[in-house]
């Protein structure tokens, strides 16, 4: 191996380490193939386990990526097109694994092909299939075009992957907004609020990813990076504060219904993790972090607060929202709890989106800017000038 494509001790100890959480991933999937979804500590009262949690909290993810790539390209903010391949990059390897941990869940693949035999357009969850096949496909197009530079075909792209984004996204969240058994859930507010989450973690992803790549793409990239990432944070930032008013409301309207929801919430058994973790530890302390400083270890750690904050919102929203029995005297509670195996496939998938992240980053070159070459050469020799 010559020294030019000689792994970096870091860079090897990541991989091993990615390596052994995919095993364990691989292990529990195969596992679960054979013995069943008796592994799960999913019930027929909780009948959704971790995996639908992971499933929501990466495709939501994976759609907030790409709504600001295709946003940016086509509003114009060439300031931030810099990011554009990577991360529809970043999507397109974040949401096929979500939806490899779905399908571990929903068991019995050997049925898929009843999805297109036997239609059912009255279910959102059917149409949920049909909206995110049509949103990967996208997604690779738009790869595609970007990455054989190809510009009329990549505009044209932008436009469909940024309606099937927030599509997918919605609908999504349409599935639980249905659901007026479940206080929790029910409403329109609930779409809408899929929609910010995927936006906020989005952003908070690429803010992360893009500070760590430029830390080894040399000064000319990290220069740029750093110049750009103030605007990056400013968004973030009005994403959090958006999402503490919707959670504000979320709150007073649950409060009216009586429903012990409030109750589990405001000091029951998710109170800790809904206060203390996606209220304070994913709203509140990142806010607090990016106003006081935009030092960029300090703006890092808020970002990855912010999106465990989220995964946390999201394991109250769906685990916590099904404890309540709707079908009894509205008084009784289920409880839940993870399993090992849950927690193995879990991982295993976001090992496979780092491991594919580690290919894409030495094989596809993701730091191109398709169609803006020019225009951010412009901007770094202005900016050498003006220092």
């Amino acid at each position: 191996m010559s020294a030019q494509n000689k792994m970096k001790p870091v860079t090897l100890a990541a991989l091993i380490g990615v390596l052994v959480l995919l095993g364990l991933g691989i292990f529990g999937s195969v596992n679960t193939l054979v013995q069943g979804q008796t592994l799960f500590g999913s019930s027929d009262e909780v009948p959704w386990n971790l995996l639908i949690v992971a499933y929501v909290f990466l495709a939501l993810m994976a759609s907030g990526m790409c709504m600001f790539a295709s946003a940016t390209h086509l509003l114009g903010a060439k300031q931030y097109q810099f990011l554009g391949k990577r991360a529809i990059f970043l999507a397109i390897i974040v949401v096929i694994p979500a939806l490899v941990v779905l399908s571990m869940e929903l068991g019995r693949l050997d049925r898929v092909y009843q999805f297109i035999l036997n239609p059912n357009p009255q279910a959102p969850m059917w149409w949920m299939g049909v909206v995110y096949g049509i949103y990967v496909v996208l997604l690779l197009v738009e790869f595609a075009a970007m990455h054989l530079k190809n510009k009329k075909l990549m505009h044209y792209m932008s436009y469909f992957t940024l309606a099937g984004a927030i599509a997918a996204t919605s609908v999504l969240g349409g599935i639980f907004a249905v659901t007026y058994q479940r206080p929790f859930w029910a409403g329109d507010a609930t779409s809408v609020f899929f929609v910010l989450s995927a936006a906020l973690s989005g952003v908070a992803l690429l803010i992360i990813v893009a500070y760590l790549t430029a830390q080894v793409s040399g000064k000319k990239r990290e220069q740029l990076v750093r110049s750009n990432m103030t605007g990056l944070t400013k968004i973030m930032g009005a994403g959090i504060i958006i999402a503490l008013g919707f959670n504000a409301w979320r709150m007073i309207a649950l409060s009216y219904t009586g429903s012990l929801d409030y109750e589990l919430l405001l000091s029951g058994q998710y109170a800790l993790m809904y206060w203390g973790g996606a209220i304070a530890l994913g709203l509140i302390i990142p806010l607090i972090m990016i106003i006081a400083t935009r030092n960029p270890a300090v703006v890092m750690t808020a970002s990855a607060f912010v999106i465990i904050g989220m995964f946390m919102d999201k394991y109250v929203t769906i685990i916590g929202g099904q404890l309540v029995q709707p079908y009894t005297t509205l008084t009784e509670v289920a409880t839940y709890s993870t399993t090992p195996t849950e927690w193995f496939i879990f991982v295993g998938g976001m090992a496979g989106s780092v491991l594919l992240y580690m290919i894409g980053v030495k094989y596809l070159k993701l730091d191109e800017t398709p169609g803006h070459e020019e225009e951010m050469e412009a901007e770094l020799v202005n900016q050498n000038k003006a220092g």
